[in-house]
């Protein structure tokens, strides 16, 4: 007789309950801009500070310039996303929380001698810690420039599109956009800058600038900003794993895995305190018979930032595998995986890979097990 053994779909990660509840600090709003244009080819481009800035604002600059060579950024700003369209333009958006201190104008180096031009958009209510939460961006030889469409994760976003052009024109940003900026440089680039707020998570449509000259290079990003009160620690999943096993050729181990979404955000004194995620369960039952309550470990835990590569990589010092404690009820929990202090920071995915003994000698029939994982503050 063939028997058989499968955990039912029933198996859950319960973590809505235990999520920390993000405060919500207002949306998110422009407070002004800045652009400027080389007349002649430079090493440098300076674009003045945005009138108003204040501390905890974040800046965000986006700096074009002919051919394809780096674009480096004065200290303090961090890059976004740096795209090339060939040996034509290139365009680098960078970000920088505002200090009580800021320079009245920044200076972009541009490596050899070049034409640029660019802009600086500063918003209030931006989340400091980890102010994007999504980034795309596309390339393109002639026509207009389409901004790709790109999905957020949280609501209350604003979502900037920039743009450039390989030579000097003007542009018609996309119906349902603000524009912030339209400035060139002499005959070789415009730099165009346009946002829109996304109250909701989900993805946007593509937006596309119009430019009057439809014959250059073009390079256009899309780029979302995380609002202030989405500052959170948080772990969640729709996963509802399931495996079987066939004991007729002996004890088995089959596997599944778990995947979770994890976001760090928090600001103030709790940002970049680390994190882990503690695991317990309830025994595998079909309601009349179990498994043992040693039956399960974690024997891998895979990462991966999703945040467009915007994350603190976390420091685990978690050995596995680990024992998932379980019984009739849940025990007490345990450390699957952890965020040493000043890591972890950002939207991640975490994918535990879980083994589970199931001797020969089990009942065949359908069993399930409720597996609790929840995120605690501190490595």
């Amino acid at each position: 007789m063939m028997r058989r053994l499968r955990q039912a779909a029933a198996l859950t990660i319960l973590a809505a309950a235990l999520l920390l509840p993000a405060s919500s600090q207002g949306a998110i709003s422009f407070v002004a801009a800045t652009s400027a244009g080389r007349t002649r080819a430079s090493t440098t481009l300076a674009i003045t500070k945005p009138t108003g800035v204040a501390e905890g604002d974040v800046m965000i600059a986006t700096v074009s310039a002919t051919g394809s060579g780096a674009l480096t950024p004065p200290s303090g700003w961090t890059v976004v996303k740096d795209t090339t369209q060939g040996t034509s333009i290139r365009q680098v958006t960078f970000y920088k929380v505002a200090t009580a201190s800021e320079a009245t104008s920044y200076s972009f180096k541009l490596g050899t001698r070049r034409l640029a031009s660019g802009g600086i958009i500063d918003y209030r209510g931006v989340n400091q810690t980890v102010p994007i939460d999504a980034t795309a961006s596309a390339s393109g030889t002639s026509g207009n420039a389409v901004a790709p469409a790109l999905t957020t994760s949280l609501p209350a976003d604003q979502v900037v599109v920039a743009v450039s052009f390989a030579t000097a024109t003007t542009v018609t940003p996309n119906t349902g956009t603000t524009e912030r900026y339209d400035k060139s440089s002499t005959s070789a680039t415009t730099s165009e800058a346009a946002d829109f707020a996304q109250p909701t998570a989900g993805t946007t449509t593509a937006k596309t600038a119009v430019p009057l000259i439809t014959t250059a290079a073009w390079i256009a990003q899309t780029i979302a900003l995380r609002e202030a009160g989405q500052a959170s620690l948080a772990v969640a999943t729709s996963a509802a794993p399931t495996f079987s096993a066939n004991l007729d050729s002996g004890d088995q181990e089959p596997t599944y895995t778990a995947p979770l979404t994890l976001n760090d955000t928090r600001t103030g004194g709790s940002a970049g305190l680390g994190w882990n995620l503690t695991v317990t369960s309830t025994q595998f039952t079909n309601g009349t018979k179990t498994l043992s309550s040693e039956a399960s470990k974690i024997t891998a835990v895979a990462k991966a930032c999703a945040n467009g590569g915007l994350c603190t990589e976390p420091t685990n010092s978690i050995t596995y595998p680990v024992a998932v404690p379980a019984g009739a009820g849940p025990p007490t929990a345990v450390k699957l995986f952890n965020a040493a202090a000043a890591t972890g920071k950002g939207l991640f995915t975490v994918t535990p890979t879980v083994t589970v003994a199931v001797p020969q000698n089990s009942f065949s029939g359908t069993y399930t097990s409720t597996l609790t994982i929840s995120v605690v503050s501190g490595p």
